[in-house]
């Protein structure tokens, strides 16, 4: 009996230390869960087509990505379907996986930096639709509306209330000189990001875009408006809804999607 509970206790102490996070389950190859509260709900992952869910990623760094519940997922086709299908409607889960297998589920965007290994993501799955359901249920939401929804709920939380022709800005370093104007020959340096922070451009050093400033299809509308007043040397957060910035279509590259709002973090490197 002794030899027994000794065996035991050894098996025991292998797995655990084989577990790279001790409190959760490992579902897959550097994947692992933990159930943080069951939910309520009726509906399991395989009778949903699609799901409002809030979620959060997080590194070393701090908040990598985050998803409002407004912006309603698409079971079908989504970056973190493979998590979800874990979960049962009300439930709230954390996941540990490694961070080379998220950032590849979601190229050509990418996360800020990170050294971290694991990335810790939380899930909250409020509640599921099947097809029917969402068709019937959600059909007073065009996507506008629901670009608006998502904005709001950023803008709140960053707390930038201030807006200009359409668009919204937050200086972040201030500038020296004259505010540009139609005719100068500027040069600017950004990145480009979505309110979920999934960076989709950036330009800087030699890739620096210079331009005279005024002249038709060189900029977004809303980049526009933003950049006429700055200065050289100033650094600006814009805040530009799809209106402004890639409509209804989205951009040529496809990368950033229709209706969908972009932030750019700007600066006048240069002026002339």
């Amino acid at each position: 009996m002794r030899k027994i509970i000794i065996i035991s206790l050894l098996i025991t102490t292998l797995f655990s230390c084989d577990n790279k996070f001790p409190d959760y389950t490992q579902k897959e190859d550097d994947v692992y869960m933990k159930l943080l509260s069951f939910g309520e709900g009726e509906k399991q992952f395989d009778q949903a087509a699609y799901a409002i869910a809030s979620i959060e990623v997080k590194a070393k760094e701090g908040l990598l990505y985050k998803r409002y519940k407004e912006d309603v997922i698409n079971l079908e086709n989504n970056e973190f379907t493979f998590l979800i299908q874990h979960m049962n409607e009300g439930d709230s889960c954390s996941f540990m996986i490694a961070a080379g297998r998220l950032i590849t589920e979601f190229e050509p965007v990418v996360f800020n930096e990170t050294t971290s290994e694991f990335l810790e993501i939380t899930i909250k799955i409020h509640q599921y639709f099947t097809k029917g359901e969402y068709l019937s249920e959600r059909q007073g939401y065009d996507k506008e509306m629901m670009e608006q929804l998502i904005l709001n709920k950023y803008l709140e939380e960053i707390n930038v209330k201030k807006s200009l022709k359409g668009i919204y800005m937050e200086q972040l370093k201030a500038g020296k000189g004259d505010e540009i104007k139609k005719g100068d020959i500027i040069t600017i340096a950004y990145n480009g990001y979505f309110v979920n922070r999934l960076e989709f451009d950036r330009i800087s050093g030699s890739t620096a875009f210079t331009f005279t400033y005024g002249t038709p299809g060189q900029v977004i509308e809303g980049l526009d408006i933003a950049i006429k007043g700055m200065k050289k040397g100033e650094k600006s957060k814009i805040i530009i809804p799809s209106q402004l910035a890639f409509g209804e279509e989205g951009s040529t590259t496809r990368v950033v999607p229709p209706f969908t709002t972009v932030i750019y973090e700007l600066e006048i490197v240069n002026k002339k």
